[in-house]
């Protein structure tokens, strides 16, 4: 909560959160610091009843749930260990998706899927439980987090355009990888406040 508390508290000073403020080179001669705007004050106010609200103890995700319930989740959708690897003209899959053929709404230049449920639950949810303090003071102060993290051994495959830097036309290139990406919000207007995990993927890069 102190965490969350002094970074609201920049927010309110500076216009943004996690800005440095250096006392030394804010005057030559004063002899105090200028008063947090009171506009700051609803918005500390909301950000730490949020903080709150979350609790301290981390959430234990149930992906299914998850998407079934929050309209934007496409944790399964779209990269669940299901949906088929290998492009098909018939048929949505993850190597198609890299050409933006039939099912998605545009071609990515990156597209995975789990190898499987019960690593995407163990690995998403350690994640959380490890950063669940980050996570929780992103939430209270922006209604979002974003990270990623390197698992140390295999979660998933799929393909990466090899020509995503304009060297040639679109190449699907196959691989494995390690790597996760995670997009967590708040639900909207949920009181008391509840986060949930809008993506959470194997990646082959992380940007």
């Amino acid at each position: 909560m102190v965490a969350a508390e002094q970074a609201v508290g920049v927010k309110g000073v500076s216009g943004r959160p996690g800005a440095n403020i250096d006392a030394s080179h804010s005057g030559a001669g004063t002899t105090s610091q200028p008063a947090a705007s009171d506009a700051g004050e609803p918005m500390l106010a909301t950000a730490l009843r949020t903080y709150e609200q979350l609790g301290a103890e981390p959430p234990t995700v149930d992906f299914v749930r998850n998407d079934e319930e929050n309209g934007p989740a496409h944790t399964l959708e779209r990269h669940g260990s299901h949906v088929p690897l290998r492009r098909d003209p018939n048929v949505r899959t993850i190597e198609g998706r890299i050409y933006n053929d039939k099912g998605w709404e545009r071609a990515e230049n990156q597209s995975f899927r789990w190898d499987d449920p019960v690593i995407m639950a163990r690995e998403v949810n350690g994640y959380i439980r490890r950063n669940w303090e980050t996570i929780r003071s992103d939430l209270a102060l922006e209604g979002r987090h974003k990270g990623h993290f390197d698992a140390g051994h295999r979660v998933g495959e799929g393909f990466i355009n090899s020509g995503m830097h304009g060297t040639g036309p679109r190449q699907a290139h196959y691989m494995v990888t390690s790597l996760v990406r995670v997009t967590i919000n708040l639900v909207a207007d949920s009181d008391p406040a509840k986060a949930f995990v809008v993506s959470a993927f194997p990646a082959g890069i992380l940007r």
